[in-house]
């Protein structure tokens, strides 16, 4: 039996390939999300990318035009910063981010370290360097634990694919035969349970919105959230023929969503 839209009170987005494209709008997807606001249902844009703080999405967003509040902003980052407060309260972190999530990190209290770590976190690093990266390494095989913000190999860019956080943790297990104990953003399903403490809801009353099949829709399907794929970005029709991982909704793009709910 399909998931009711009508039932859904948080409608998580993916952002580049969802909403905008670039610096540019997918028409009609500001004012979908509007109107999802105005019936009701509570909105918040959910990206893997660990390299911009929250704060950074909020000033991008407000900036291209889309009004977000704070409570409508999650990253990978905060994800990860959550579950350390959770899991490993008072504890040293080595961290290997860029200087926005360090920040992000040292304002939740999290003990920011570069000697005698208790956990090792692998971020989407703008600023790596050779030294921090060996040094990463070497904890790794120490055998502390270690966790990742997200997998996404490459992060889409004017230029061409920038090395994301998947890039570096093929790096570290090449070097130390080790992976992630744990990956912390889409599609894993930790980050789906994190998401639900925090706004106190169900995973029926939740949705994933985005155009990538193998983080968001299987996010979506992993949380046991309501799955909703918008054909605006990444996905083909044939690559979604071909793909075993299937959404509970498919939609050309996002302003059919509210269209979709309203005519039920």
């Amino acid at each position: 039996m399909k998931a009711n839209l009508e039932n859904v009170k948080l409608f998580l987005f993916d952002l580049d390939g969802t909403i905008y494209l670039g610096d540019n709008e997918i028409p009609g997807s500001y004012s979908a999300i509007a109107k999802l606001r105005k019936m009701g249902k509570k909105v918040c844009v959910f990206t893997n990318n660990s390299s911009r703080s929250h704060n950074d999405y909020i000033a991008r967003l407000n900036d291209m035009g889309f009004a977000v509040e704070d409570e409508e902003v999650y990253t990978s980052g905060e994800v990860t910063a959550d579950f350390i407060q959770e899991n490993y309260k008072g504890k040293r972190i080595f961290l290997l981010g860029n200087e926005r999530l360090v920040g992000e990190f040292l304002e939740k209290g999290i003990k920011v370290v570069d000697e005698d770590p208790d956990l090792l976190v692998l971020a989407f690093d703008t600023s790596l360097t050779y030294d921090k990266l060996y040094k990463f390494c070497i904890y790794v095989s120490k055998g502390i634990p270690y966790v990742a913000t997200h997998p996404d190999y490459f992060c889409p860019s004017s230029e061409g694919p920038m090395p994301d956080a998947g890039a570096l943790i093929d790096a570290v297990y090449d070097t130390t035969g080790r992976r992630p104990d744990l990956v912390l953003g889409k599609p894993y399903k930790t980050a789906g349970e994190i998401i639900k403490k925090r706004f106190g809801l169900k995973g029926s009353e939740i949705a994933m919105v985005g155009d990538r099949l193998y983080t968001d829709i299987a996010f979506g399907n992993n949380s046991g959230f309501v799955s909703i794929l918008v054909m605006s970005g990444e996905t083909t029709e044939e690559d979604y023929k071909k793909s075993n991982i299937k959404a509970d909704y498919v939609f050309g793009s996002v302003k059919e969503i509210p269209v979709a709910i309203k005519n039920k």
